[in-house]
C-alpha cells in the first residue's frame, strides 16, 4: 500500500543517486587511481581496439636534463574531452614533473607530480603539457589515455624520450 510504495520509491532513489557519479564521470580530471595507476578512466567500459587517432608528441627524441619542454596531446583532427598522462622511468614513475595550467592539473604519484589530467570536459583538439625533465640522464616513457566521451576511450601508444 502507501508505505510499501514509499519504501520502493526511497530504495529506487537511493540506487539512482548511487549511480550518479558513474554517469557523470570525472569531468574535472581523472582520479589519482587512474592517473597514477593503469590510466583507465573508471567508466566501466573497455578501451577502443585498433588504431587510435590520438597521440602525444614531444619536442624531439632527446631533451636536456632539467629542461622544461612542451608535449602536445592531440587527436589528429579528432576531439576529446579528457585525458590522463604519466611519465615513467622503467616501471617506476619519473622524477620529471608536470606543471599545472588552465587546461592541465597535475597528479602526485608516489610523492612526485609526474601525472597530469584535464581540468574540464570541454572538447579539445590538442592540449599543451609543460614537463620538466629529471636532472640526470635517463629514458622516460610517457603513457596516456584519452576520453572521447563517457563510453569511448583510447589508450595511446607510449612515447619514449631520452634525457641527456
Amino acid at each position: 500500500s502507501r508505505n510499501y510504495q514509499s519504501s520502493i520509491m526511497l530504495r529506487l532513489s537511493l540506487i539512482l543517486v548511487g549511480f550518479l557519479p558513474l554517469a557523470l564521470g570525472f569531468s574535472n580530471g581523472g582520479p589519482a587511481s587512474a592517473t597514477c595507476g593503469d590510466l583507465l578512466p573508471r567508466h566501466g567500459v573497455d578501451a577502443q581496439t585498433g588504431a587510435s587517432p590520438f597521440g602525444i608528441t614531444p619536442p624531439g627524441n632527446t631533451v636536456q636534463r632539467g629542461s622544461n619542454v612542451e608535449l602536445t596531446l592531440h587527436g589528429n583532427g579528432a576531439t576529446f574531452k579528457g585525458f590522463c598522462v604519466r611519465a615513467f622511468e622503467g616501471t617506476d614513475g619519473s622524477a620529471g614533473v608536470f606543471q599545472a595550467s588552465p587546461n592541465v592539473q597535475t597528479r602526485t604519484c608516489v610523492g612526485i607530480t609526474n601525472g597530469a589530467t584535464h581540468t574540464s570536459p570541454s572538447l579539445k583538439e590538442h592540449v599543451a603539457l609543460s614537463w620538466t625533465a629529471p636532472n640526470y640522464p635517463t629514458t622516460v616513457e610517457f603513457r596516456s589515455s584519452v576520453v572521447v566521451e563517457f563510453s569511448t576511450f583510447h589508450l595511446i601508444s607510449p612515447v619514449i624520450v631520452q634525457v641527456v
